[in-house]
C-alpha cells in the first residue's frame, strides 16, 4: 500500500532577524576546545553546552560562554571511546546519551563523562542499528533515535531499554542520503530533517506522518521555507522549531505548523567560504547555538525579534 503524504510547500516571506553574534569559540584542532569536524549540539538545564567533535572522536563540554570544561573519549569501540560519534541529547537528570555512529551504538554517560551504559550493534534487529544519527529525549524520558540506513525511529527508556520502533524508507522519505536530524515538540510530536528532500517532516509519536513542509532552494535570494540540504533542528518556545539551512548558510525558524517567521545567515567571524552550520541548540534564556561543520567552531547568537 503506497503511503499518503501530506506535503506542504512553502514559499512564503519570514521576517530577516537581526542577529548578534555574542561569542565564537573553537577553531581546528585536537587541543581542548578546538574541534574537528563539530556535529551536533546540546544545552543541560544549568546551560552548559555539549559539541559533538566528530573527527577528534570525543564530547567536549563548555559553559554558556564557551569556557570549555571537560572532554572525554578517543577513537576505539570500548566502552568510553567513540569511532566517529554524530548525535548528542541530555535527559532531565543531566545524563548525556551520545549516538556513536559507526560503531552502530548509543552510549550514555554522567554529566561528568562517566560512562555508564551502552547498547546496540551493527544489525536491522531490535535494538540494532546501521549508523545511528540524531538523538532526541521526549517530556517523559524517552530517547528516540534516527537508525539512518534502517530508515527508522528506534526509541529507549532511560537505562537503553528497547520500547519499540516505526518508519521505513517510503514514510521517512529517503531519497539519496539518510534523514539526519530529530527533534521532539512540546506537544510530543517528532520532527525530522529530510536532508536530500529538502523538507522537514512532522510525526506522531508512533510515527503517524502529520505533515511535511519544504522544498529545494538555494542562495542568497532562496525564500523562506525553501532548503538547501537541512540538518540540525531543535524545538524551542512554544512548538516553533530552529532547523540549520546548510548550503543557504543560515538558520530558519519556523512556527509549529511548519510557517517560516524568521531567518538569519549565520556569518559567525572568520573566513565565511569555510562557513557551513549544522548544529543547533537553545538554551532556556534565548540564546542560540550554532556549530559550523567547516569552520571548526560554535557560534552562540542572540536574535532582536
Amino acid at each position: 500500500m503506497k503511503l499518503a503524504v501530506l506535503t506542504l510547500v512553502i514559499i512564503a516571506a519570514a521576517t530577516a532577524a537581526d542577529s548578534s553574534l555574542v561569542k565564537q569559540w573553537g577553531g581546528l584542532g585536537s587541543k581542548p576546545g578546538e574541534f574537528h569536524f563539530p556535529t551536533m549540539i546540546a544545552i543541560d538545564r544549568d546551560s552548559d553546552v555539549y559539541v559533538v567533535d566528530q573527527y577528534n572522536h570525543r564530547i567536549q563540554k563548555f559553559d554558556s560562554d564557551g569556557r570549555f570544561l571537560l572532554a572525554w573519549g578517543n577513537q576505539g569501540d570500548a566502552p568510553g571511546q567513540f569511532n566517529y560519534p554524530y548525535g548528542v541529547a541530555i535527559d532531565s537528570h543531566g545524563d548525556v546519551y551520545v549516538s556513536d555512529m559507526n560503531n552502530h551504538r548509543i552510549q550514555k554517560f554522567s554529566s561528568q563523562g562517566k560512562f555508564l551504559k551502552a547498547a546496540g550493534h551493527y544489525g536491522g534487529g531490535d535494538g540494532e542499528f546501521k549508523f545511528p544519527y540524531g538523538l532526541a529525549i521526549d517530556s517523559n524520558g524517552v530517547l528516540y533515535v534516527l537508525d539512518s540506513l534502517n530508515y527508522r525511529v528506534e526509541k529507549f527508556d532511560g537505562d537503553l531499554k528497547y520500547l519499540g520502533a516505526w518508519g521505513s524508507a517510503e514514510s521517512i522519505g529517503v531519497k539519496v542520503y539518510m534523514p539526519h536530524e530529530i527533534a521532539i515538540l512540546p506537544d510530543g510530536k517528532v520532527a525530522i530533517t529530510d536532508r536530500q528532500n529538502h523538507r522537514v517532516s512532522l510525526f506522531t509519536a508512533e510515527g503517524g506522518l502529520v505533515r511535511r513542509f519544504g522544498d529545494y532552494g538555494e542562495g542568497v535570494n532562496a525564500a523562506a521555507g525553501l532548503f538547501s540540504e537541512p540538518h540540525g533542528v531543535a524545538a524551542i518556545r512554544e512548538g516553533k522549531l530552529l532547523v540549520c539551512d546548510r548550503y543557504n548558510f543560515r538558520v530558519q525558524e519556523f512556527d509549529a505548523n511548519g510557517a517560516p517567521e524568521l531567518l538569519w545567515r549565520t556569518e559567525g567571524s572568520g573566513d565565511n567560504t569555510r562557513h557551513f552550520p549544522l548544529g543547533v541548540a537553545a538554551d532556556a534564556s534565548g540564546n542560540i547555538f550554532v556549530t559550523d561543520h567547516y569552520q571548526h567552531t560554535v557560534q552562540k547568537y542572540r536574535l532582536d525579534r
